[in-house]
């Protein structure tokens, strides 16, 4: 285990001078559609950010200025990420797969003064942001790094904005406090094992949360990752094989579309993980039994967290009761949690954002009393274990009834022949909106209408989808989670053509 850094950019800790392996990287080359890999000592890695962190000094930048990175995965994105912790500045990574108006507000509400770009990040950064690029590596000044100014603690280190899947995102502020605090909960509990000396691969964004609590609590830990530039489920799967990965984290659906690229590449031995955490929307058995098949020695953990609580909330029973298959698992030592009456989960805990930027309003309506409310929807059992069921943000109103989306959506998975399902409004004359669903079949084909008359048998008549339709995939956002914004649009585009043909 390292040392406990104060400051969320020296997360390398005592190994910050050692020539472990801390980054395998693979890149993508998009002209030649090969992947390019190389290894990063802990050193280069140090060395890098204090060079990206010495860059931005010598800017003028007054401490805690806002600097942006705009690119995809990458070694020197983390260099920057780090240099620009370490240098006393508030990091924005910045989502450049979002439209230029929204990177443009992004910007102007954070109060960019500069940023880091790659060159397809560089298009996107607006006039007025003075950027540079980030490769090569800046020259280090001569002399220690020793000019840095002693940020930390309470201070900001991050913004974070979410999706926004409901009008503009929310810059979420996450001090370095919380952002260690979360680490120290994950790589120094019940599950520290998992993170020393152990291997994690991540290929979710590094503007979102998933990826930075993984990486983090890797190179904390003493662990190290492979970092690929985006996810592409052949090359992961490739790559557990080859670098003999430990731990993995994704969501369902990248699980699933790994688990057609193992077959179709003939089964590679994915034996050396032992730990697989899938998250960011409730987890069904055939999932798990597909991440069984791939990796026969692995555990399976349906994981939980927000930008706004960050992860470490959940963890094994205390008394060492097995977690259900699909359960999130049993609050953590120093985390407060509980269900409002509608079953909301609401979270206290030292991880916690500090607020949302420029929303006061927002912030008082979500962050009252030390308390979160997530607007996740859970079930707490006689053990005590959380169950994910959806979120309220998603639900909407079908002749007059609420329908919750991942009530629905979990009616449809027990059918024995879906595999994944999603469910979306869609406007209705009569009903204001009634839901419909896209399914991704387990195995041998399944008739809409025996999903439908499945789905009445389980829950109330009103929240069965009137609709079905087959993907072989459910599309991803830019954050890896299933893009419910493109399944509406599909899902009216079917609707309209269906009345055309009448």
């Amino acid at each position: 285990m390292t040392d406990r850094p104060r400051n969320l950019g020296d997360i390398l800790g005592v190994r910050r001078d050692s020539d472990e392996v801390a980054i395998v990287s693979l890149a993508a080359d998009g002209l030649a559609r090969e992947w390019r890999a190389r290894e990063w000592r802990a050193r280069e890695i140090e060395q890098g950010s204090l060079a990206y962190g010495e860059a931005v000094r010598r800017r003028g930048l007054e401490p805690g200025a806002a600097v942006g990175i705009f690119a995809q995965n990458s070694v020197p994105n983390l260099m920057a990420y780090l240099g620009v912790l370490r240098a006393g500045y508030v990091c924005v990574p910045v989502n450049i797969r979002q439209p230029p108006a929204i990177v443009r507000f992004v910007c102007e509400d954070a109060g960019m003064q500069f940023a880091f770009a790659d060159e397809a990040g560089a298009a996107l950064v607006p006039e007025g942001v003075a950027h540079a690029g980030l490769a090569p590596v800046p020259a280090r000044a001569p002399g220690p790094a020793g000019a840095f100014p002693a940020a930390g603690g309470r201070s900001t280190a991050l913004i974070l904005y979410t999706s926004g899947s409901t009008g503009r995102p929310k810059g979420v502020v996450l001090s370095h406090r919380s952002q260690l605090a979360m680490t120290d909960a994950v790589t120094a509990g019940p599950d520290s094992r998992l993170f020393d000396g152990q291997r994690g691969i991540v290929a979710a964004p590094m503007f979102h949360m998933n990826a930075q609590v993984f990486i983090a609590s890797f190179l904390t830990g003493g662990g190290s990752v492979v970092l690929m530039s985006r996810f592409d489920a052949a090359v992961f799967a490739e790559a557990i094989a080859t670098y003999g990965v430990h731990v993995l984290t994704g969501v369902p659906t990248m699980i699933a579309l790994l688990h057609s690229a193992w077959r179709d590449l003939g089964r590679p031995d994915l034996g050396s993980v032992h730990t697989v955490y899938i998250g960011s929307a409730p987890v069904t058995e055939a999932i798990v039994a597909q991440s069984r098949e791939m990796m026969p020695n692995a555990r399976v953990l349906n994981s939980y967290g927000t930008t706004e609580t960050g992860g470490g909330l959940f963890g094994p029973h205390p008394d060492g009761l097995p977690r259900p298959a699909i359960s999130v698992g049993y609050p953590t030592p120093r985390v407060g949690l509980r269900l409002d009456e509608d079953g909301a989960l609401l979270v206290k805990a030292p991880s916690m954002m500090t607020g949302y930027l420029n929303l006061p309003e927002l912030t008082a309506r979500r962050l009252h009393d030390g308390w979160y409310d997530t607007g996740d929807l859970f079930e707490r059992d006689a053990d005590g274990f959380y169950f994910f069921r959806g979120r309220a943000d998603d639900m909407f109103v079908c002749s007059g009834e609420n329908v919750y989306p991942g009530e629905v959506e979990q009616a449809v998975e027990s059918h024995p022949g879906v595999l994944q399902a999603a469910v979306v409004p869609v406007a209705d004359a009569q009903r204001g909106q009634m839901p419909v669903a896209f399914v991704v079949p387990a195995a041998d084909p399944v008739d809409a209408r025996e999903i439908q008359d499945h789905v009445r048998t389980r829950i109330a008549p009103y929240l069965y989808p009137r609709r079905v339709w087959f993907l072989d995939a459910l599309p991803l956002a830019s954050t890896t989670k299933v893009d419910r914004r493109e399944l509406m649009r599909r899902a009216e585009a079917s609707m309209t053509a269906e009345r055309a043909d009448r």
